[in-house]
């Protein structure tokens, strides 16, 4: 468990809502390749990133 300030908190929840961003923009790439349905969701310390139907990948809080 975090066991840092609220400043170190926030600092760090930022940083994994930045990579799970990072990691939608390669799941879009992934599926642009054509290989396979990557239907779904994936549960991160930074948010829920999705697969939205005509959207590609999107982050969101939890």
């Amino acid at each position: 468990m975090f066991v840092g300030t609220a400043e170190e908190l926030r600092a760090r929840q930022e940083q994994a809502r930045e990579l799970a961003e990072q990691a939608a923009a390669l799941l879009d790439k992934i599926d642009a390749l054509g290989l396979g349905d990557t239907s779904g969701q994936l549960h991160t310390p930074g948010g829920i990133i999705r697969n939205r139907p005509g959207q590609g990948w999107t982050t969101a809080d939890r």
